[in-house]
C-alpha cells in the first residue's frame, strides 16, 4: 500500500511540472535583462480652466508600443491641475502650472518603475468652485 502512495505524489508532482512548463511560468522567471521602457505624454500640454480630460500616455518597450499599459499619475499641485478620485481623468481646477507625473506599475521589463514628467499649464477663466 505504501508503494502506491509514494508513487502517487511523484505523479501528481510530475503532472504539476508539466502545468507550470506548459503556462510558461518559467519564462516570468528567466532573467532577460532590462529593457529600453520609454513613456511618453501626448496629450494637451495647455488646458482651460474646467477641463476634464483624460490623459494620453504611450509607452514603448524597446521601440515597440506596449498594449494597455497600467498607469498612475499625479500632480505637483492639486489647486490647479487635479485628478479625478479614481485618477484616469485630469482636471484644469485653476491657473498656473503644475507637473503632471506619470508611473508605470506592475511592469516586469525595468528595475524600477519607469516615470515621466510633463509641465502641464492651465488658462483662462475663474478657479472651479470645487475641485476634486
Amino acid at each position: 500500500m505504501r508503494l502506491f502512495r509514494s508513487h502517487g505524489s511523484v505523479a501528481l508532482a510530475a503532472l504539476g511540472g508539466l502545468a507550470v512548463g506548459a503556462c510558461g511560468l518559467a519564462d516570468v522567471f528567466r532573467p532577460g535583462g532590462l529593457k529600453d521602457v520609454v513613456l511618453r505624454y501626448t496629450g494637451a500640454t495647455t488646458l482651460n480652466v474646467g477641463t476634464r480630460v483624460a490623459p494620453a500616455v504611450t509607452v514603448e518597450v524597446d521601440g515597440v508600443p506596449m498594449p494597455n499599459p497600467r498607469l498612475r499619475f499625479s500632480s505637483s499641485d492639486t489647486t490647479i491641475l487635479a485628478l479625478t478620485q479614481i485618477g484616469d481623468t485630469l482636471v484644469a481646477c485653476r491657473t498656473g502650472r503644475a507637473v503632471l507625473r506619470t508611473r508605470l506599475i506592475s511592469s516586469m521589463v525595468a528595475d524600477t518603475a519607469p516615470t515621466a514628467q510633463d509641465s502641464i499649464r492651465v488658462t483662462g477663466g475663474s478657479p472651479l468652485p470645487t475641485c476634486p
